[in-house]
């Protein structure tokens, strides 16, 4: 007897359920416990207990006990685990017009490159690269903490003054040649580098 296939409709309820898809197709190796999928999804732990429970139902994630512990973790058996993988793999991560206009009320931004998980392209040295003056860290580590929530994945950002750019554009620095140089997207290009 063939196992019947879960509906599309259960993996796609919500863009709370997507957030909690994310995380597990883009960390299938990771075990995660509810509290921690809690914190990096910023979302409480009812919430993420309900949508747990409803992707174990599915046998997207299986559940197991370590050290006393529940932990969750993707389960590469399931019935379209690769179809779903290339697909939120290829999908955006984030919505670019709302990234730009976060990016943009960090301070006086000059530049704001994405590369890595944002254009699908995993040897880029950062996810994400931003260039700007008056950039308070408490702000900018809640935008870091937000974004990363939204996408399922911790993000590797550089955050530069446009002194520190400009400096090292000029000197032929590697991180940011080899970031100019690959897949990326700028974002925001006020320096018109």
């Amino acid at each position: 007897m063939k196992k019947s296939a879960p509906t599309i409709d259960v993996l796609f309820d919500s863009p709370v359920r997507v957030r909690v898809l994310k995380l597990f197709l883009y960390n299938p190796e990771t075990s995660f416990e509810s509290q921690t999928i809690s914190k990096i999804l910023n979302i409480g732990s009812a919430i993420a207990n309900k949508h747990l429970r409803g992707l174990k139902e599915v046998k997207l994630i299986d559940q197991k006990m370590i050290k006393s512990k529940k932990v969750f973790k993707t389960n590469p058996d399931f019935y379209f685990y690769n179809e779903l993988k290339e697909l939120i793999l290829k999908a955006n991560p984030a919505s670019k017009e709302k990234l730009i206009k976060r990016i943009s009320s960090l301070g006086k931004i000059r530049i704001a490159i994405i590369s890595g998980i944002f254009v699908n392209f995993d040897g880029a040295r950062a996810d994400l690269m931003i260039v700007g003056d008056d950039v308070k860290p408490a702000k900018f580590n809640k935008f870091l903490k937000d974004l990363e929530a939204e996408v399922g994945k911790e993000i590797n950002c550089a955050l530069m003054t446009v002194k520190e750019f400009n400096y090292r554009y000029n000197m032929y620095d590697r991180f940011v040649r080899d970031l100019l140089d690959f897949k990326h997207e700028k974002l925001i290009n006020k320096l018109k580098i």
